[in-house]
């Protein structure tokens, strides 16, 4: 339920006693500050027991002789000035949203009050003529506010407005001139009889004319012949020739006290406007008060909409630019172009602290000559020195006389910016340096576009920081990668000597089976030399499948050229990467398998052939060790029939490369094939 705040009186009191009040009876003003006499009115307006309120006023402000006009114009200058404080204090967006809501308000308390003010019996009117003209003004007020319900394009409502009012007044022509604060005049923006050419195009100044006048002094104006009247101002070309009496209202937003334009009704004979024309005049005046404000904001809002988001995304595309570039010249530039854009101001510069901390030299610009580019500055001096010392903007109205500044006075004159602003650079707890805008005209800067500024700046300071990151990263990987091909290659070398020294012991061995073992743990460890080897170039770290295959190949065709034995090895290309801690488990394993189908597989033969096949499959990678030799004994199973070699390889496998390993007839039968499947 709604209640008063001051009296936490009822709500049907409270309705009761807003209704007298739109009716004007000022002795029983509701206590609530105006902007919450608008919000309970709006949650009032569809109940039926404040419509009925409202009736009953109408009823009475009729037996006590009061116009209708003056009864609606006191109304809806009441819901105006509720209205206008209930505006001010919500945001753009919500705005936007309650203009409807208001102006149905509006429209609704103004008939409650006019359907009982012509159920009244008469006072001083016969019946039928005072019944007639307030359901002229009724529908007069309803033609008016269906525009102004349905449109927000101010030309429209005005257009109708004119035709609507002159219709109720009987009077030829009605005008309504709009103020342009910009210019400081009146501009004729809407005529029902006048040249439609003079609309946009016809001006008068404050107190220029009757109509002039009416703005000038804030108040009506009546005039009976206004060709004889000293304020008249005749402007030729418009077809004002004909016209003699001026009823002439200024439209005012009284809640901010602000002119919004004026509103003349005219005849083309001598006429005495009667007090009720003046108060329906009034009303409408107050009509357009509201309309025009509405469409004001309205505009605005959708500006402000526009503009935010076109903020927005500027600022994400920049923020896209960070992730994806790390040439810091290039985006710090294109952050001070954005920057300058979005704020509105014609030039950018971006500082950055030096290496000592003492100074703050550019880095990037938009629109500064090359003199000025070279600019350094001192911590704490100039514009951009003080923001990077106090971490906070500082704002710059007039450069001509703003003794802050420190830039030499010729530089000034050849850049020719008149007004300027910076923001400090912050990562975190760490300054960087700065951004300045620059305006070629004397202006103040808004909390708005300093907090933009802000945003550019943490951009640039986080472009700033990621190179410096990279820089230092790249200078660190250069250098591990210099220390781990140093120690790939030590122990390279190490392993050859290793394996130099096993072979040496071979040719030394009287036993033909040490004679094998030394020759098998020297190719299992020249092997491994090899793989250390690949592991030092290009990508540190990072080798192929493929390029594993191929040097456990080119070792075994070494061997074999040595023995004379014309074995044909065929060695697929597998570029699947694999990193350093199973290469070296995954060459072991080749080379086991290589050797076992040598020593097994082919043994006692001069000539055969040996596959090494690579497949990448759901699972990972296959890699296949097939021969055309003797085959696998009849009955044959891995887990019971492997011999030290095998069970190593399988032991390998299982730990260190998370695979599995399978032995089977070759193709066709022939021969056996060794299957090694695992993720590099």
């Amino acid at each position: 339920m709604i209640r008063s705040i001051a009296n936490h009186i009822s709500s049907a009191e409270l309705a009761e006693r807003i209704a007298l009040w739109l009716g004007d009876r000022e002795s029983v003003r509701p206590e609530e500050p105006a902007h919450e006499i608008s919000r309970i009115a709006l949650s009032l307006h569809s109940d039926r027991g404040f419509l009925e309120h409202l009736e009953r006023v109408g009823a009475e402000a009729a037996r006590r002789g009061m116009a209708p006009g003056t009864l609606a114009s006191g109304a809806i200058h009441r819901l105006g000035h509720a209205g206008n404080a209930y505006l001010e204090r919500i945001g753009p967006a919500q705005q936007a949203a309650m203009l409807a809501p208001l102006t149905a308000l509006q429209a609704s308390v103004v008939q409650a009050l006019m359907r009982g003010f012509a159920s009244a019996p008469p006072v001083q009117a016969p019946a039928d003529e005072r019944v007639r003209r307030l359901e002229d003004t009724i529908r007069a007020l309803d033609r008016i506010n269906s525009v102004i319900n349905s449109s927000l394009e101010i030309n429209e409502v005005l257009r109708h407005t004119v035709h609507a009012a002159a219709d109720m007044l009987d009077v030829p022509e009605v005008t309504i001139y709009l103020y342009d604060e910009s210019i400081d005049r009146l501009i004729l923006s809407a005529t029902r009889a006048l040249r439609q050419d003079a609309v946009g195009n016809t001006t008068l100044a404050l107190g220029e004319g009757i109509t002039g006048w009416a703005a000038h002094a804030g108040q009506p104006l009546v005039v009976r012949d206004a060709w004889s009247d000293p304020r008249f101002k005749y402007v030729p070309g418009i077809d004002e020739e004909k016209l003699r009496s001026f009823l002439s209202v200024p439209i005012v937003l009284f809640t901010v006290n602000r002119l919004i334009g004026v509103l003349n009704v005219v005849a083309t004979e001598f006429r005495d406007f009667t007090e009720d024309e003046l108060r329906f005049a009034e009303l409408i005046a107050g009509q357009l008060a509201i309309a025009v404000e509405n469409a004001r904001l309205h505009q605005q809002t959708d500006t402000a909409l526009r503009r935010k988001v076109e903020q927005l995304t500027t600022l994400q595309r920049s923020a896209r630019v960070l992730t994806s570039n790390l040439d810091l010249r290039s985006v710090l530039a294109m952050i001070a172009r954005q920057a300058a854009e979005l704020i509105g101001v014609e030039k950018a510069a971006i500082f950055r602290i030096d290496e000592t901390g003492d100074r703050l030299c550019i880095v990037a610009a938009h629109n500064l000559g090359s003199k000025y580019a070279t600019l350094t500055l001192k911590v704490g001096e100039g514009v951009v020195g003080r923001a990077v010392a106090s971490r906070a903007p500082v704002v710059v109205a007039d450069a001509r006389t703003d003794e802050r500044l420190s830039v030499p006075r010729d530089l000034l004159d050849e850049e020719g910016y008149r007004a300027m602003f910076s923001v400090p650079l912050v990562v975190g707890d760490h300054v960087l340096g700065g951004i300045s805008l620059y305006s070629m005209e004397p202006r103040p800067f808004t909390p708005e576009q300093t907090d933009l500024a802000f945003t550019f700046g943490t951009h640039a300071a986080i472009a700033m920081e990621n190179a410096r990151l990279f820089e230092e990263v790249s200078h660190g990987l250069e250098t591990k990668s210099l220390l781990l091909r140093e120690l790939h290659h030590r122990v390279k070398n190490n392993l050859q000597t290793v394996a130099a020294l096993l072979q040496m012991q071979a040719r030394h061995s009287r036993s033909d089976e040490a004679v094998a073992l030394l020759n098998l743990s020297a190719g299992r460890i020249a092997g491994m030399s090899r793989v250390h080897d690949l592991l030092s170039q290009d990508e540190l770290g990072l080798t192929t499948v493929g390029a594993v295959m191929a040097a456990m190949g080119e070792l075994v065709r070494t061997d074999l050229a040595a023995s004379g034995r014309r074995i044909e090895l065929q060695i697929d290309d597998a570029p699947v990467r694999i990193g350093s801690e199973k290469a070296s488990v995954f060459a072991l394993v080749v080379n086991e398998l290589l050797w076992n189908a040598l020593t097994h597989g082919l043994d006692g033969r001069a000539d055969g052939t040996i596959q090494l096949r690579a497949s990448v499959e759901d699972t990972g990678v296959t890699v296949r060790v097939i021969d055309d030799g003797r085959g696998l004994p009849p009955g044959f199973a891995l887990d019971r029939d492997m011999g030290l070699g095998l069970s190593i390889v399988r032991n390998l496998v299982a730990r260190n490369l998370d695979g599995a390993i399978r032995i089977a007839p070759g193709p066709d039968g022939r021969g056996a094939c060794a299957a090694l499947t695992f993720k590099p």
